[in-house]
């Protein structure tokens, strides 16, 4: 986290299951950290910018226009599970709260081969986004490209993602 946010100072980290030779599929990897830095907020005239989609990190980007030569085959699966819960200022409100919400998946409608999804829900001042990221089958054929490269892109894409937070009323 402190690579992608630069000048972060975390008020608390806990770890769990961090120990060597656990199995994520069993127990999951989780790291709960409260951080915070001026990085993340640009000043627009009265608004402020809240660079909220870099708390995800770097993400994997599949924007080029060549066709596919090969199937694709990743290293592993993998899965990512991911909660940010924002605490907006007193006295202000996100106007673009709906940007946050993204549902990309493919395959099986009842059990998608890869998804990422974002949602939030908002109670008084608190913003929770819950963030479902996975990849279940290690090769996916070259005639479906379009659709894995689809989920790759909407998490490149929610990195990009940026609140307006303006004055209430």
């Amino acid at each position: 986290m402190k690579s992608n946010v630069p000048n972060a100072s975390f008020t608390s980290v806990k770890v769990t299951n961090g120990e060597a030779g656990l199995s994520a599929l069993t127990k999951p990897f989780v790291v709960d950290a409260q951080v915070e830095s001026a990085d993340l907020l640009d000043r627009a005239g009265p608004k402020y910018l809240f660079k909220i989609g870099t708390l995800l990190g770097p993400q994997s980007e599949l924007y080029q226009a060549e066709a596919r030569q090969y199937d694709v085959e990743n290293d592993f699966n993998r899965r990512y599970n991911r909660v940010i819960t924002v605490e907006l200022p007193a006295g202000y409100a996100v106007r673009n709260l709906q940007d946050l919400n993204v549902d990309v998946k493919t395959g099986p409608t009842a059990a998608p081969s890869y998804l990422f999804r974002s949602q939030y829900e908002q109670k008084g001042q608190t913003v929770t986004i819950n963030i479902m990221e996975y990849y279940r089958e290690i090769r996916w054929p070259k005639k479906d490209f379009e659709a894995f490269r689809d989920v790759v892109n909407a998490a490149a894409n929610f990195n990009k993602v940026v609140l307006v937070l303006e004055k209430k009323g």
